[in-house]
């Protein structure tokens, strides 16, 4: 019987590895906008591989720019760097920017993830920076013989940023003004946490302001007595929700003599005046939007940052 003849190994077509990938090279830019103030970062590297990274706003821009400014801004910082073939943005909005307000080459390629995580880091870095030496100042107002606390709060910067404003009303049946006056902590700790959730992570030192000589005793006292006997549900509700939200920040809490030419007690009390009154007059809320945006241009008009760093220095001194 004849061998049945083995068939021929298969011929594998040669298919040539890929060993290398054209490395997208430029600028990258990356923003983060918030309602009061504004970081970017350019980041890049030259021939050699170093890292070159560029962060504004610097101390002589504005912190909370206009669209051309923010545009001017960067181009400035491109600039710096040299000759620049093609600009990576982090986000759409960004990339609209630059073109409508600059001549800078933008790409719509997809910025290099190791850059645009480096600009995202010099952003970090610049937010660092923002939240240190916060001041939020908070206060309630309640009417005679009713049950509505208006509650304001403004924070405000020692860089310079534009200060951020907020309102809130609270029906206390129980607890009085001193409730209301926690409320109003409560509520703006929490905007500002929502504005810098890195206060969590310990990273920056905030003060917080109340003219309540009570609120801040039965805060203090929450934090070791449990059970607070005789005191007020509404209260005890506000101090606990405020100490769960403080855990973790470099946080202190402060008394201001209230009507005493403060202007952060000021803003705050003219903010929660106005929160209690639109309540009780039943003002629509475009109307009441309207009149904190109008409280809001005056705290701007303060300088509320130069105070600050000023009163800082006055009190290192004494």
């Amino acid at each position: 019987m004849s061998a049945v003849p083995m068939p021929k190994a298969p011929m594998h077509r040669f298919v040539p590895a890929v060993v290398a990938v054209t490395e997208r090279r430029g600028v990258t830019v990356a923003v983060d906008r918030q309602p009061n103030l504004c970081r970017w970062a350019v980041h890049t590297t030259d021939v050699s591989g170093k890292d070159i990274l560029v962060t504004g706003p610097h101390r002589d821009q504005a912190t909370n720019p206009s669209n051309r400014e923010l545009a001017a801004q960067i181009s400035t910082a491109v600039a710096s760097i040299g000759d620049v073939d093609q600009v990576f943005t982090s986000d759409w909005a960004t990339a609209t920017l630059l073109r409508a307000k600059t001549a800078l080459p933008v790409t719509d390629l997809c910025a290099p993830p190791a850059s645009l995580a480096k600009a995202r880091n010099g952003i970090a870095a610049i937010e660092r920076r923002a939240v240190t030496g916060l001041t939020l100042a908070c206060d309630a107002s309640r009417g005679k013989g009713r049950n509505v606390n208006g509650c304001g709060w403004v924070l405000a910067y020692g860089n310079g940023a534009d200060p951020v404003v907020g309102v809130y009303t609270a029906v206390s049946d129980h607890g009085g003004i001193r409730a209301g006056e926690l409320a109003a902590i409560r509520r703006g700790l929490q905007a500002t946490l929502n504005l810098h959730p890195v206060l969590r992570d310990g990273t920056g030192t905030l003060t917080v302001l109340t003219d309540s000589r009570a609120a801040l005793d039965l805060l203090e006292r929450s934090r070791t007595d449990e059970t607070l006997s005789g005191e007020d549900t509404d209260s005890i509700h506000e101090c606990r929700r405020i100490l769960g939200s403080a855990r973790g920040i470099d946080i202190r809490f402060e008394w201001v003599r209230g009507h005493d030419g403060h202007p952060l007690n000021e803003i705050a009390d003219r903010l929660a005046v106005l929160a209690r009154r639109n309540r009780e007059m039943g003002i629509d809320d475009v109307t009441g939007h309207r009149m904190v945006a109008g409280v809001r241009e005056d705290a701007k008009a303060l300088s509320l940052g130069t105070w600050l760093n000023a009163n800082r220095t006055k009190q290192a001194a004494a």
